[in-house]
């Protein structure tokens, strides 16, 4: 069996002590929060939903949504990678996703090196109803 010590609690506990960047360790959360009512919303389309300044690092996003058509997806990205964050996911009945469950590996704690706008994706088919979106991030 082994002990072994994950970055940044190596940093902290190293003599001398390796500062942490502290967007990572002991960060302060920062929320933002956006809807939107689809009404056959084509196939393709984007909605933004947040604009995260340079440096922030996204931690988590959480999307709700109603049933919003057969064969529709959502991915979560930004203009670089749509589906940076979360993958599609199908819509098609209501529920939600987020980066703990669906959500990419990369996405995670990804430092944004301009602002950028999050936005949501819309494939498969048209959409209609309400989506609901939650960007948890931090900047220091």
């Amino acid at each position: 069996m082994a002990s072994v010590k994950g970055v940044n609690f190596t940093n902290i506990t190293a003599t001398p002590v390796v500062k942490a960047d502290s967007s990572e360790w002991h960060g302060n959360i920062r929320v933002q929060y956006d809807s939107y009512e689809a009404s056959s919303l084509a196939s393709g389309s984007d909605i933004s939903v947040a604009r995260l300044p340079k440096g922030a690092k996204v931690y988590d996003i959480i999307v709700h949504f109603d049933a919003l058509g057969s064969s529709s997806t959502v991915s979560v990205g930004d203009a670089d990678s749509a589906a940076r964050y979360i993958a599609a996911t199908s819509t098609a009945s209501a529920g939600q996703m987020s980066m703990s469950q669906e959500g990419a590996i990369a996405g995670v704690g990804y430092e944004q090196t301009a602002e950028t706008d999050i936005i949501l994706t819309t494939g498969g088919a048209s959409i209609t109803g309400t989506i609901k979106c939650v960007v948890m991030y931090s900047v220091e």
